[in-house]
């Protein structure tokens, strides 16, 4: 037991150091701010705003916010695809070159 002991003597002198570190102590007293409080209490009002514009939006076009997420979905599925068909063109093409220039040297023998 006595290593038991030494341990949570040696964790809370560890964690006595870092409370009273400087930076650390800082951090402490603006978490425990009314200036903390404040912005934090800012910060929820807006983003509680923000979603209650979000929700607006999509009401007022008709489509709940599921269908518009499915909506970006199948639109960021269509944006993956149409890349991949313009790489595939463009593969495509240097095939062509490919092919062509093969049949002038096949041509020419």
């Amino acid at each position: 037991m006595a290593g038991g002991k030494d341990f949570k003597r040696g964790s809370a002198e560890i964690l006595a150091d870092l409370l009273s570190e400087e930076k650390v102590r800082r951090v402490r007293d603006y978490v425990q701010s009314e200036e903390f409080r404040t912005e934090r209490e800012r910060i929820k009002r807006e983003a509680v705003d923000r979603l209650k514009e979000l929700r607006e939006r999509y009401r007022s076009r008709g489509r709940s916010p599921e269908k518009a997420a499915r909506e970006r979905e199948i639109n960021l599925r269509l944006a993956e695809i149409e890349a991949e068909a313009a790489e595939l063109r463009l593969r495509l093409s240097g095939l062509l070159e490919e092919e062509e220039r093969l049949r002038r040297e096949l041509a020419g023998l």
